[in-house]
This record gives structure tokens, sequence and C-alpha cells, in this order.
């Protein structure tokens, strides 16, 4: 071999060795990237349970409904009418839009927003 060609040789592994070594300098850092888990936070769950304490109609329809844990929530989609009693469960989910909706054990389901 030449000598100019074992020079290219030895230019083009050392580029690779440096392409090589910059990917794994860059996976490094995105691995040391905490996560929920990592850092001790457990995810926050899709949807809850909750056990119906009392339900309040409000004059323009809509209610507000108290739960057994003490969490008070709001209807805030005035079109929907649900029928809540006292004792049934019911599922609070987040909507892939940022809202909660409130889902009955009929089916019948309606935007919600926490109060406290």
């Amino acid at each position: 071999m030449h000598l100019s060609h074992v020079v290219r040789k030895a230019a083009c592994i050392a580029g690779l060795a440096a392409i090589c070594a910059a990917s794994v300098a860059a996976a490094a850092v995105i691995s040391t990237e905490p996560t929920q888990a990592q850092a001790g936070q457990q995810p926050e769950p899709k949807s809850l349970a909750f056990v119906v304490r009392y339900v309040d109609k409000r004059p323009g329809g809509e209610f507000t409904v108290t739960f057994d844990n003490g969490e008070v929530w709001q209807q805030t989609d005035r079109s929907q009418k649900i029928v809540l009693e006292r004792g049934e469960q019911v599922v609070i989910r987040r909507a892939t839009t940022g809202k909660f909706t409130l889902v009955s054990r009929s089916g019948q389901s309606t935007y919600v927003k926490r109060l406290h």
C-alpha cells in the first residue's frame, strides 16, 4: 500500500471514532436526564374513582358534587344532564385537551372542574 492510502484510511477511521464517541456522549446525556420515576415522583393517574357524598344542583342546572374524600367538583358543561346519587361510584378522567370528564355508572359523562 502506498503511504497516501494508509493516511486516508487512518483519517477515515479517526473520523468514525469521533462520530461514535459523540453519539455515545449524547446517549449518556439523554440517559442521565431524570424521569418522573427516577426523581421519586409517581406518574399521574389517567383516571380516579370517587364515591359521591353530596350533590348540590346549581340555579343554572349544573351540579356541584362532594366526594367521600372531601374533594369538591363542579360541572362545567351545562348541556349534559346527569343524575348522580349519594353513594354512587363515578370516575373522573383527564381528557387529551386537559379538561376533566366525570363518568357515571350509567355511562353518562360531562366535563367538570375541581373546586377544592
